[in-house]
C-alpha cells in the first residue's frame, strides 16, 4: 500500500527477503537458506537463526501469508501474487530493449531509455553477503551495457546532446570506461571545442593513472 515496512530494519531479515524475491521462481530449502545466511555458524545454530528470522519476517511483512509459502522444509515468495519488484522491472525493460534491437531504432531507443531510467544504483548496497555480489554485478553490467548502446544509438541518430548526456551518466557509474572518454572527446572536437576535448582527456588520464597506474591507450 505504498507504506514502508518499518520493522524490516534487521540486516538478516532484509537479506532473507531479498534472496526470496530474487529467487522467487523456485522453492528454497531451509537447509540451503541457513547455510547461505549464516555460513560460519554450526548447522543447528544456523537453522535456529533461520527459524527466528522467518518468524520475524512473518510478523514484519504486511499480509505475509499472501506472499510467502512456508512449510517445514522450504520457503518461497509466491511469484503469482500482486506485487511490483524493481529488479524485475529493470530486467523486463532490458528484455524489451533486446527485442527492440531487431525492430526499428525508435522502439529500441524507448526501451533503452526506460531501462536506464529504472536503474537507481547498485542492488542493495548495504548488503555484504557473498550471494548478492554476482546479482549486483550482473544488474550493474546490464545497466552499463544499456547506457553504452543508448549512447551509440543517439550518435547514429545525430542527437549528440543526449548522447553526451548519457556518456557523462555512464562515467558517473564507471569512471574508468575509456571508450566513453574517447566518444566525448570526439564530440567536443567535432564541435570545434578543443578546450572541452582536452578537459575530457586530462580527466581520463588523471583517473587512469591514479586508479590503475596506467596511461591511456594509444587510440585515446
Amino acid at each position: 500500500g505504498d507504506k514502508p515496512a518499518l520493522a524490516m530494519g534487521r540486516a538478516r531479515l532484509q537479506s532473507l527477503l531479498a534472496y526470496l524475491l530474487l529467487h522467487r521462481h523456485a522453492r528454497q530449502s531451509r537447509q540451503h537458506l541457513a547455510f547461505l545466511l549464516w555460513p560460519n555458524s554450526p548447522e543447528t545454530q544456523a537453522r535456529s537463526n533461520l527459524r527466528k528470522t522467518i518468524y520475524h519476517l512473518r510478523r514484519s511483512l504486511p499480509d505475509a501469508g499472501t506472499y510467502l509459502c512456508i512449510d517445514a522444509h522450504s520457503i518461497q515468495w509466491r511469484p503469482d501474487t500482486c506485487f511490483t519488484l524493481d529488479v524485475a522491472a529493470v530486467e523486463e525493460t532490458g528484455g524489451r530493449a533486446d527485442a527492440g534491437g531487431r525492430a526499428d531504432s525508435a522502439i529500441l531507443r524507448t526501451a533503452l531509455e526506460g531501462a536506464v531510467a529504472l536503474y537507481q544504483g547498485d542492488l542493495l548496497p548495504s548488503c555484504y553477503d557473498d550471494w548478492i555480489l554476482p546479482e549486483r554485478e550482473r544488474l550493474r553490467q546490464q545497466f552499463l551495457e544499456a547506457l553504452a548502446r543508448l549512447m551509440r544509438l543517439l550518435e547514429d541518430q545525430r542527437d549528440y546532446a543526449r548522447a553526451m548526456h548519457y556518456a557523462n551518466h555512464l562515467l558517473r557509474y564507471d569512471p574508468l570506461h575509456e571508450d566513453t572518454y574517447r566518444r566525448l572527446m570526439r564530440r567536443h572536437a567535432l564541435g570545434d571545442d578543443r578546450a572541452g576535448a582536452l578537459r575530457v582527456y586530462h580527466a581520463c588520464t588523471t583517473l587512469l593513472r591514479r586508479e590503475l597506474g596506467v596511461e591511456p591507450g594509444l587510440e585515446t
